[in-house]
Protein backbone atom coordinates (compact mmCIF):
# COMPACT_ATOMS: atom_id res chain seq x y z
CA UNK A 1 0.00 0.00 0.00
CA UNK A 2 2.64 2.23 0.67
CA UNK A 3 4.27 1.59 -2.71
CA UNK A 4 1.05 2.18 -4.54
CA UNK A 5 0.64 5.64 -2.48
CA UNK A 6 4.33 6.46 -3.49
CA UNK A 7 3.68 5.93 -7.31
CA UNK A 8 0.03 7.98 -7.07
CA UNK A 9 1.77 11.28 -5.60
CA UNK A 10 5.43 11.29 -7.27
CA UNK A 11 4.72 13.02 -10.49
CA UNK A 12 7.90 13.25 -12.56
CA UNK A 13 9.47 12.27 -9.59
CA UNK A 14 11.85 9.44 -10.66
CA UNK A 15 11.22 6.23 -7.53
CA UNK A 16 14.14 3.07 -6.49
CA UNK A 17 12.14 1.16 -4.29
CA UNK A 18 14.52 -1.21 -2.04
CA UNK A 19 13.24 -4.58 -0.78
CA UNK A 20 15.68 -6.32 1.46
CA UNK A 21 15.26 -9.37 3.01
CA UNK A 22 16.16 -10.18 6.73
CA UNK A 23 19.30 -7.39 7.18
CA UNK A 24 22.29 -8.76 9.30
CA UNK A 25 26.37 -7.76 10.01
CA UNK A 26 28.27 -6.38 7.73
CA UNK A 27 30.25 -8.55 4.92
CA UNK A 28 32.69 -6.13 4.30
CA UNK A 29 31.99 -2.06 4.80
CA UNK A 30 33.08 -0.28 7.56
CA UNK A 31 34.72 -3.34 8.55
CA UNK A 32 33.55 -7.13 8.48
CA UNK A 33 30.68 -8.31 11.15
CA UNK A 34 29.65 -4.86 12.35
CA UNK A 35 26.11 -4.30 13.19
CA UNK A 36 23.73 -2.89 15.89
CA UNK A 37 21.41 -4.39 18.45
CA UNK A 38 20.54 -8.10 19.32
CA UNK A 39 18.01 -8.58 16.49
CA UNK A 40 16.39 -10.87 13.76
CA UNK A 41 18.01 -14.44 13.88
CA UNK A 42 20.81 -12.95 16.66
CA UNK A 43 18.95 -13.86 20.01
CA UNK A 44 18.79 -17.24 18.26
CA UNK A 45 22.17 -17.40 17.87
CA UNK A 46 23.10 -15.72 21.13
CA UNK A 47 20.82 -18.16 23.56
CA UNK A 48 22.48 -21.45 21.82
CA UNK A 49 25.92 -20.03 22.43
CA UNK A 50 24.90 -19.50 25.52
CA UNK A 51 23.90 -22.91 25.87
CA UNK A 52 20.09 -21.78 27.19
CA UNK A 53 18.52 -23.32 23.81
CA UNK A 54 19.22 -26.66 21.85
CA UNK A 55 16.23 -26.87 19.64
CA UNK A 56 14.14 -25.13 17.79
CA UNK A 57 11.14 -25.14 15.93
CA UNK A 58 11.84 -25.23 12.72
CA UNK A 59 11.58 -26.74 8.71
CA UNK A 60 14.66 -28.34 8.55
CA UNK A 61 14.83 -27.54 4.62
CA UNK A 62 13.68 -24.68 5.17
CA UNK A 63 15.64 -21.50 3.74
CA UNK A 64 16.56 -18.23 5.87
CA UNK A 65 16.37 -15.24 3.41
CA UNK A 66 19.47 -13.48 4.53
CA UNK A 67 21.40 -10.58 3.66
CA UNK A 68 24.59 -8.37 4.78
CA UNK A 69 23.70 -4.89 5.67
CA UNK A 70 26.55 -3.33 3.88
CA UNK A 71 24.96 -5.11 0.17
CA UNK A 72 21.68 -3.59 1.14
CA UNK A 73 22.96 0.24 1.33
CA UNK A 74 25.50 -0.57 -1.88
CA UNK A 75 22.61 -1.64 -4.03
CA UNK A 76 20.78 1.55 -2.84
CA UNK A 77 23.56 3.84 -3.79
CA UNK A 78 24.13 1.72 -7.25
CA UNK A 79 20.06 2.24 -8.15
CA UNK A 80 19.59 6.19 -7.26
CA UNK A 81 22.80 6.42 -9.21
CA UNK A 82 21.29 4.74 -12.23
CA UNK A 83 17.95 5.88 -11.56
CA UNK A 84 18.12 9.37 -9.97
CA UNK A 85 18.00 11.36 -12.96
CA UNK A 86 14.78 11.90 -14.30
CA UNK A 87 14.28 11.51 -18.39
CA UNK A 88 12.14 14.64 -19.78
CA UNK A 89 10.76 12.90 -22.58
CA UNK A 90 8.70 10.14 -20.75
CA UNK A 91 7.61 9.51 -17.53
CA UNK A 92 9.93 7.63 -15.05
CA UNK A 93 9.44 4.18 -13.99
CA UNK A 94 9.24 3.20 -10.45
CA UNK A 95 11.96 0.87 -10.15
CA UNK A 96 12.06 -2.12 -7.76
CA UNK A 97 14.96 -4.11 -6.44
CA UNK A 98 14.99 -7.09 -4.08
CA UNK A 99 17.72 -7.93 -2.39
CA UNK A 100 17.41 -11.41 -1.08
CA UNK A 101 19.63 -14.44 -1.10
CA UNK A 102 16.83 -17.30 -1.05
CA UNK A 103 16.47 -17.58 -4.97
CA UNK A 104 20.12 -17.25 -5.87
CA UNK A 105 22.30 -18.78 -2.73
CA UNK A 106 19.65 -19.97 -0.37
CA UNK A 107 20.84 -20.67 3.37
CA UNK A 108 19.27 -23.61 4.55
CA UNK A 109 18.24 -23.97 8.28
CA UNK A 110 19.96 -27.73 9.11
CA UNK A 111 23.22 -26.18 6.88
CA UNK A 112 22.60 -23.30 9.44
CA UNK A 113 22.62 -25.16 12.62
CA UNK A 114 26.04 -26.84 11.42
CA UNK A 115 28.11 -23.47 11.06
CA UNK A 116 26.46 -22.33 14.44
CA UNK A 117 27.70 -25.67 15.71
CA UNK A 118 30.83 -25.50 14.36
CA UNK A 119 31.82 -21.70 15.38
CA UNK A 120 31.10 -22.38 18.87
CA UNK A 121 32.55 -26.25 19.54
CA UNK A 122 35.92 -24.18 18.09
CA UNK A 123 35.55 -20.76 20.00
CA UNK A 124 32.49 -21.80 22.97
CA UNK A 125 30.98 -18.94 24.96
CA UNK A 126 32.21 -18.56 28.60
CA UNK A 127 29.90 -19.04 32.00
CA UNK A 128 29.65 -16.28 34.51
CA UNK A 129 32.86 -19.08 36.28
CA UNK A 130 34.60 -18.47 33.20
CA UNK A 131 34.24 -22.33 31.89
CA UNK A 132 33.80 -22.95 28.25
CA UNK A 133 29.68 -23.59 27.69
CA UNK A 134 30.40 -26.45 24.92
CA UNK A 135 26.80 -26.90 23.10
CA UNK A 136 25.25 -29.88 21.23
CA UNK A 137 24.49 -29.66 17.63
CA UNK A 138 21.01 -28.24 18.07
CA UNK A 139 18.25 -30.30 17.30
CA UNK A 140 15.50 -28.66 14.60
CA UNK A 141 12.23 -30.09 15.20
CA UNK A 142 9.27 -30.14 12.38
CA UNK A 143 6.64 -30.75 14.92
CA UNK A 144 5.56 -28.47 17.76
CA UNK A 145 4.86 -31.72 19.93
CA UNK A 146 7.83 -32.86 19.54
CA UNK A 147 9.24 -29.51 20.13
CA UNK A 148 7.71 -29.28 23.62
CA UNK A 149 8.40 -32.19 24.52
CA UNK A 150 12.79 -31.59 23.58
CA UNK A 151 11.92 -28.67 26.00
CA UNK A 152 10.76 -29.77 28.74
CA UNK A 153 13.26 -32.82 28.56
CA UNK A 154 16.43 -30.22 28.46
CA UNK A 155 15.19 -27.73 31.00
CA UNK A 156 14.86 -30.59 33.17
CA UNK A 157 18.26 -31.54 32.67
CA UNK A 158 19.67 -28.30 32.82
CA UNK A 159 17.69 -27.15 36.20
CA UNK A 160 18.85 -30.68 37.87
CA UNK A 161 15.31 -31.61 38.15
CA UNK A 162 16.13 -34.81 36.55
CA UNK A 163 19.28 -36.11 39.20
CA UNK A 164 16.83 -36.73 41.73
CA UNK A 165 15.54 -34.20 44.28
CA UNK A 166 14.19 -35.30 47.36
CA UNK A 167 10.86 -34.92 47.55
CA UNK A 168 10.84 -33.90 51.00
CA UNK A 169 12.84 -30.47 49.43
CA UNK A 170 9.26 -29.00 49.03
CA UNK A 171 10.58 -25.57 48.23
CA UNK A 172 13.73 -26.48 46.16
CA UNK A 173 11.43 -28.94 44.03
CA UNK A 174 8.95 -25.82 43.35
CA UNK A 175 11.90 -23.84 42.52
CA UNK A 176 12.94 -25.94 40.08
CA UNK A 177 9.87 -26.65 38.08
CA UNK A 178 9.55 -23.02 38.41
CA UNK A 179 12.48 -22.49 36.64
CA UNK A 180 11.85 -25.26 34.00
CA UNK A 181 8.36 -23.47 33.05
CA UNK A 182 9.66 -20.21 33.09
CA UNK A 183 12.51 -21.76 30.34
CA UNK A 184 10.33 -23.82 28.24
CA UNK A 185 7.44 -20.78 27.79
CA UNK A 186 10.71 -18.42 26.81
CA UNK A 187 11.70 -20.69 24.21
CA UNK A 188 8.04 -21.09 23.08
CA UNK A 189 7.18 -17.20 22.89
CA UNK A 190 10.50 -17.51 20.61
CA UNK A 191 9.18 -20.17 18.25
CA UNK A 192 6.15 -18.29 17.96
CA UNK A 193 7.98 -15.44 16.87
CA UNK A 194 10.00 -16.76 14.34
CA UNK A 195 7.54 -19.21 12.74
CA UNK A 196 6.85 -16.93 9.58
CA UNK A 197 10.36 -17.19 9.08
CA UNK A 198 11.48 -20.57 9.95
CA UNK A 199 8.30 -22.09 8.12
CA UNK A 200 8.29 -19.70 5.17
CA UNK A 201 8.33 -21.41 1.26
CA UNK A 202 8.41 -18.06 -0.47
CA UNK A 203 11.66 -17.24 -2.19
CA UNK A 204 12.67 -13.80 -3.86
CA UNK A 205 13.54 -13.15 -7.28
CA UNK A 206 16.66 -10.50 -7.68
CA UNK A 207 17.01 -10.61 -10.99
CA UNK A 208 16.53 -7.04 -11.02
CA UNK A 209 19.39 -6.78 -8.44
CA UNK A 210 21.92 -8.81 -10.10
CA UNK A 211 21.02 -7.02 -13.93
CA UNK A 212 21.73 -3.61 -12.04
CA UNK A 213 25.45 -4.95 -11.13
CA UNK A 214 26.23 -5.56 -15.12
CA UNK A 215 25.87 -1.88 -15.47
CA UNK A 216 28.99 -1.32 -13.02
CA UNK A 217 32.22 -1.29 -13.92
CA UNK A 218 34.80 -3.46 -12.19
CA UNK A 219 36.22 -1.21 -9.86
CA UNK A 220 32.86 -0.18 -8.90
CA UNK A 221 32.24 -3.81 -8.19
CA UNK A 222 35.12 -3.79 -5.85
CA UNK A 223 34.26 -0.99 -3.96
CA UNK A 224 30.28 -1.12 -3.46
CA UNK A 225 29.64 -4.56 -4.60
CA UNK A 226 26.10 -6.42 -3.88
CA UNK A 227 26.61 -9.83 -5.26
CA UNK A 228 24.97 -12.14 -2.73
CA UNK A 229 25.40 -15.00 -4.91
CA UNK A 230 29.21 -14.96 -4.26
CA UNK A 231 28.75 -14.87 -0.01
CA UNK A 232 30.42 -18.05 1.49
CA UNK A 233 28.11 -18.85 4.15
CA UNK A 234 30.46 -20.73 5.89
CA UNK A 235 33.20 -18.15 6.29
CA UNK A 236 30.24 -15.30 7.00
CA UNK A 237 28.36 -17.19 9.63
CA UNK A 238 31.57 -18.61 11.45
CA UNK A 239 34.12 -16.06 10.98
CA UNK A 240 31.90 -12.91 10.03
CA UNK A 241 28.53 -12.56 11.40
CA UNK A 242 29.02 -14.40 15.23
CA UNK A 243 32.37 -13.09 15.64
CA UNK A 244 30.65 -9.43 14.93
CA UNK A 245 27.80 -10.00 17.01
CA UNK A 246 29.74 -11.28 19.78
CA UNK A 247 32.01 -8.33 19.95
CA UNK A 248 29.51 -5.81 19.12
CA UNK A 249 26.58 -6.14 20.82
CA UNK A 250 27.92 -8.60 23.81
CA UNK A 251 30.69 -6.02 23.98
CA UNK A 252 33.11 -9.43 24.75
CA UNK A 253 31.04 -10.99 27.99
CA UNK A 254 30.80 -14.06 26.15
Amino acid sequence: MGEMMINSTRGDVPVVIIRPSVIESTYKDPFPGWMEGNRMMDPIVLCYGKGQLTGFLVDPKGVLDVVPADMVVNATLAAIAKHGVAKTDQEPEINVYQIASSAINPLVFENLAELLYNHYKSTPCMDSKGVPIMVPLMKLFDSVDDFSDHLWKDAQERSGLMNGVSLADSKMLQKLKFICKKSVEQAKHLATIYEPYTFYGGRFDNSNTQRLLEYMSEAEKNEFGFDVGNINWKDYITNVHIPGLRKHVLKGRA
